[in-house]
């Protein structure tokens, strides 16, 4: 199957309006084993990034949405996988999540020169992620 690239961004856009539904979403990183999509975790998260209003921008010409924001650490621990989550806190969707050049979908990095996996309580971070809906 071949989408148009409108149904592509389409589709992208409903992803991004279920995380921005009530009042705007979040992304909970975690150092726990991953769920099923929508299951409770059996670990709080190492820390929650919220998103203003808008929590994805779609690029101007291409099917791709990308987010960017900072965090503080609340549980040390190494990032494994991360759920996106509407205001309300209901799950939208689960990616994996690791360092720069890990090939995770989220990238977690504490902005050093070598990035830690290991993040500690209170450490700034910073959440990368992109999604594509591809042709």
């Amino acid at each position: 199957m071949s989408l148009t690239l409108a149904v592509r961004r389409a589709k992208l856009l409903a992803i991004r309006d279920h995380i921005d539904a009530g009042g705007g979403g979040a992304v909970h990183i975690f150092g726990s084993t991953r769920p099923a999509t929508g299951e409770p975790s059996a670990e709080p998260p190492l820390l929650i990034g919220a998103f203003g209003p808008v929590s994805f921008a779609l690029h101007a010409t291409y099917a791709i949405l990308t987010c960017t924001l900072e965090a503080n650490v609340a549980v040390s621990g190494l990032p494994v996988w991360a759920r996106f989550v509407d205001g309300a806190g209901v799950a939208v969707m689960d990616m994996s999540a690791g360092l720069p050049g890990s090939g995770a979908q989220v990238i977690v990095s504490d902005g050093q020169p070598v990035p830690s996996m290991q993040m500690y309580v209170g450490g700034l971070v910073t959440i990368n992620c992109s999604l594509m809906e591809p042709e």
